[in-house]
């Protein structure tokens, strides 16, 4: 996976907002649930990769500016 960048973590944060409010109003379809459902899978596990690989063995931040 390629390393992200803080404004992409944001924006993927967004998104997963976004998209669990769609599933949460009922108005989709049990096929167009489970698709969203699963974007939002996705898009968690890059996160947590993120997360995951974000500080350094010394407990520095990674991906922060200097």
């Amino acid at each position: 996976m390629a390393t992200l960048a803080l404004p992409e973590v944001f924006e993927m944060r967004l998104k997963v907002q976004e998209l669990e409010g769609k599933v949460n109003s009922g108005e989709l379809s049990l096929f167009e649930r489970c698709e969203i459902e699963d974007e939002i899978l996705e898009l968690k596990e890059q996160l947590g990769e993120f997360d995951r690989l974000k500080f350094s063995d010394e407990g520095e931040c990674l991906n922060c500016s200097a």
